[in-house]
């Protein structure tokens, strides 16, 4: 795996071979994106509706590559020869872990895209530039220059181009802290807000610090604005103020734009039936496409909160977030 640097110089390299002989043949201002964002908190869902989200849709969207993700400077080259070589990855069934599909053609969060932009970091980013993708800080600074916009409109046209569709579907979870950002950077996009037990929620995000930090009580994910006063709490409290904090910060964002132009879906409602949400999404966001496939494959629901936590733990995560529980019907 490539260090960040080397990355760094890897897609200039190739960026700059693209921007040069490439993009004049492009008609990249030709191309209207449409984006549709995924949000919502850490394992809330968000990967299982993203793929199938993509993989029933008749007409394909357009979507982040992890090769975008990774060189999006040469984004088009890239996904061209990779898609010649591996296809596109779209099935539901391949591997992923914690968001991350397995494949260089396939599905990627798309996280990593905004960093790349020098002027969206802050002083001790561009000093630090191992730091390059440590971009979950809610009160990191975020700046919609007319650099950070021409690059995302160059990236993602290139990728409606690439894939022959104006819509285009991104999931990232990042993303759920920058919705009146993305809104600003994109006037026509829309958002799926994904809704789901905070308990259950919880469980997993407490297994990804083990299983990605090494460490219970090291802080994973994206922080949300309540961060300062929740980071130094008890894990299975810590995590589940997290969710409580994301969802009131993605709510409070969602409240400064237009009702129809997000929708929240329950997980729980989504697992239960996958078709028919499926549908109320298309619908409310009358976005126009048809199914592929009506014979939609079973989904697997996740095993229950309550044989994770002990008594105690469970008796204080009810107390602490309630209101919030109460507010989505748990």
């Amino acid at each position: 795996m490539l260090t960040h640097n080397q990355r760094r110089l890897v897609n200039y390299l190739l960026g700059s071979f693209e921007r040069v002989v490439i993009e004049p043949l492009l008609d990249l201002r030709s191309i209207n994106i449409n984006p549709v964002f995924l949000i919502g908190p850490p394992r809330s869902g968000t990967t299982v509706i993203y793929r199938w989200f993509v993989h029933y849709l008749k007409n394909k969207p357009a979507y982040i590559s992890r090769l975008t993700d990774l060189y999006p400077e040469s984004s088009y080259l890239l996904n061209l020869i990779g898609s010649k070589i591996y296809g596109n990855n779209l099935e539901i069934d391949s591997l992923h872990e914690y968001g991350q599909v397995k494949g260089f053609t396939s599905l990627a969060e798309g996280n990593r895209l905004w960093p790349w932009v020098f002027d969206s970091l802050d002083h001790s980013e561009r000093i630090k530039t191992r730091h390059l993708f440590d971009r979950t800080d809610y009160n990191k600074s975020r700046s919609i220059s007319p650099d950070v916009y021409n690059f995302l409109h160059r990236v993602l046209r290139k990728q409606c181009l690439l894939m022959k569709s104006e819509l285009l579907i991104n999931k990232s979870v990042h993303n759920t802290i920058r919705i009146v950002e993305l809104k600003k950077l994109f006037p026509s996009a829309k958002f799926i807000s994904i809704i789901r037990d905070g308990r259950s929620v919880t469980k997993s995000l407490m297994r990804a610090r083990v299983d990605i930090q090494g460490d219970l009580n090291k802080w994973w994910g994206v922080r949300p604005s309540n961060w300062d006063v929740i980071h130094s709490l008890p894990p299975h409290l810590s995590c589940g103020k997290q969710w409580e904090g994301l969802l009131n910060d993605m709510e409070d964002q969602l409240s400064h734009i237009s009702k129809t132009d997000y929708i929240f879906i329950r997980f729980e409602d989504f697992l239960t039936n996958p078709y028919e949400e499926l549908e109320k999404i298309y619908d409310h966001l009358d976005l126009n496409f048809e199914f592929a496939i009506k014979n939609l494959t079973n989904l697997k629901t996740p095993k229950d909160y309550q044989d994770f936590f002990n008594d105690r733990e469970l008796k204080e995560l009810n107390e602490m977030i309630y209101k919030k529980l109460d507010q989505w019907n748990y």
